[in-house]
């Protein structure tokens, strides 16, 4: 996430932050990205980080280290030169890469960080987990020895980051074509013990590499990609007596939890804390209910009206995106207008679009969203939503659009402020215009999913979407969803749970009658992710909470939102020094 030399990182800060809202410009066509304006020639050696030059050298030797283990994180940050690689994940290439990290990690360590102020402690800190969490991935979890998806999934995310905000660099897409064949061979050394579930995953995300690669012109290079990405999902197809999953098991799930992600729990506590909140919601779940409905169960979807059924009969997928955009809409002119937090000029609309065939195995078709890269001009997010299914009948389209134009009082209505404003895209628009690249190279998890999941509270407790107490039903349900993912991604990855008893408890059905979904299935590609959304919050309510103490009278909570929103995407414990004058948590 990074500019090109350090005239251009100033000026691209200062264009940035001066570009004129598009919220109010009207609706962009979905079937074409937004007019690019990446930077040509941006790179992280060009970028200015702060503090002295020994851990500014480190520093960037630690995300140069994350790059090359997901170029897809440069690409996502507009760095699209510095993404223009191919993963590795060859037993030469690990060692040598655990040895720099030792090396950088002891260097860290060496630093006399705790003399500093706490801007560079903090960034100091951060750079320390994210050289952790790179260690375990390499040396300790080792998810690539059967997860092909560990090379598929950063290409398949660069070739949508590509495509969304530089399509122009065709010459990227066809460096990173000449590469696959190379990097099927690897894999074929590499990945000696796939799952059943890795090898399914696989199968979908090499399919929307495929369809990236069949787009662009033909040429021997993309050919040769397409040849080989097409052999290699065939092998892995015919492969059988394949152990079902693997996890990463309750040690090293402990230490992703501290020295990764800085919880300030392990994960018994962890489950004892969103058992405890899942009680105390449900509990207030119940009360409205009683209110609303006491001898039934709470209205779903409105009924649709007539001039709903209407639209039904014509609906196709730029008229259901459109509805998304009415909602994505709505949400910003609300927040325009109240006093929740400050909004700068700069941060554009949110567009819906259907998701990209590469992201559909990994979070499903829809509930996901890519915010406009820190680099570059462009600051229009993209809200992924689901396909149309012409299959629909006429009476579930009809449902869909009454659901979707209800939202205030439907699940569309967290789920759009989730992922929207005040949610992820708020927040990380905000954080792309911070004026230290560590604040937004490196994002931490349980901030930004945690801000998403508070945002929906506070969203509503703001009159976001009406003081009906069917919409408070539907955010309660909405965290209550979340709370859920605690138990069972800390019971699967230490090895307590199947991922159908985790299927069984999200359904709350008979065991054995739960579906393992692409939500259940997070809980495996990527260790520790569905706990990020219930931590985060907790974190933030127990900061909001200390910080009011701290400031008393003279707090608000539109200044709490913009001091938390100032920080960058580190985690809420790195905020927590900052904010409350704790001292920063040490290794």
């Amino acid at each position: 996430m990074t500019p090109r030399s350090l005239v251009l990182c100033a000026a691209l800060c200062v264009a940035v932050a001066s570009l004129p809202s598009e919220a109010a410009s009207p609706r962009a066509k979905h079937a074409v990205p937004p007019t690019t304006a990446y930077a040509p020639g941006a790179s992280l050696a060009s970028l200015r980080f702060p503090g002295t030059p020994a851990f500014v050298a480190v520093a960037k030797d630690v995300i140069a280290l994350r790059f090359a283990m997901d170029p897809s994180g440069a690409a996502n940050t507009g760095l699209f030169d510095d993404g223009c690689r191919i993963p590795s994940f060859a037993p030469d290439t690990v060692a040598a890469r655990v040895a720099r990290l030792d090396r950088d990690l002891a260097a860290l360590r060496a630093m006399p960080w705790r003399k500093w102020n706490v801007d560079r402690q903090v960034d100091w800190r951060w750079i320390v987990a994210n050289a952790e969490e790179a260690r375990l991935q390499l040396a300790d979890e080792k998810l690539y020895v059967h997860r092909p998806a560990a090379w598929l999934e950063p290409v398949a995310n660069t070739f949508i980051a590509l495509v969304t905000y530089a399509p122009e660099r065709a010459d990227i897409r066809l460096k990173l074509a000449r590469g696959i064949p190379a990097m099927v061979a690897e894999m074929r050394t590499v990945v000696h013990a796939p799952t059943a579930r890795d090898v399914t995953t696989a199968k979908g995300v090499a399919d929307g590499i495929l369809a990236v690669l069949r787009s662009d012109a033909p040429s021997a290079d993309r050919d040769a990609a397409i040849a080989a990405l097409t052999s290699y999902v065939g092998e892995l197809a015919a492969l059988a007596g394949l152990r079902d999953y693997e996890v990463i098991g309750r040690e090293r799930y402990e230490a992703r939890l501290a020295r990764a992600l800085l919880l300030p729990w392990n994960g018994d506590q962890l489950l004892a804390r969103a058992q405890s909140e899942l009680a105390r919601t449900d509990s207030a779940m119940a009360a409205i209910k009683a209110r609303i409905s006491p001898d039934a169960e709470v209205p779903g979807a409105p009924a649709p009206t007539e001039a709903q059924r209407v639209l039904a009969e014509t609906l196709d997928q730029q008229k259901l995106l459109a509805i998304y955009d009415d909602i994505a809409r709505a949400d910003r002119e609300f927040l325009d207008t109240h006093d929740l937090v400050t909004v700068p000029a700069s941060v554009g609309p949110i567009h819906a679009r259907p998701t990209p065939a590469g992201m559909i195995p990994l979070t499903g078709d829809g509930g996901s969203m890519n915010p406009p890269p820190p680099v570059g001009l462009s600051n229009v997010g993209w809200w992924n939503v689901e396909h149309m299914d012409t299959a629909w009948t006429m009476d579930a389209r009809a449902r869909r659009i009454a659901t979707a134009q209800g939202f205030r009082e439907t699940g569309m209505g967290p789920y759009a402020a989730h992922e929207g404003v005040p949610g992820h895209h708020l927040q990380l628009s905000i954080c792309r215009l911070n004026p230290n690249p560590i604040r937004w190279i490196l994002q931490d998890n349980c901030l930004v999913e945690g801000w998403a999941l508070y945002a929906e509270e506070v969203f509503w407790a703001a009159g976001g979407h009406g003081d009906s107490p069917i919409s408070q039903y539907r955010m309660l349900g909405s965290y209550r969803a979340r709370i859920r993912r605690v138990v069972y991604d800390v019971n699967i990855e230490r090895g307590d749970w199947t991922l159908q008893q985790a299927a069984d408890y999200k359904r709350s059905v008979e065991p054995g009658k739960g579906r393992i979904d692409e939500d259940i299935m997070r809980s495996i590609h990527w260790p520790a992710q569905l706990i990020a959304y219930f931590t985060g919050k907790s974190q933030l309510m127990d900061l909001r909470r200390d910080y009011q103490k701290k400031l008393g009278a003279a707090y608000s909570e539109r200044a709490f939102h913009d001091a938390v929103l100032a920080e960058g995407s580190v985690p809420v414990a790195l905020i927590r020094a900052k904010l409350l004058g704790e001292p920063v948590p040490a290794p």
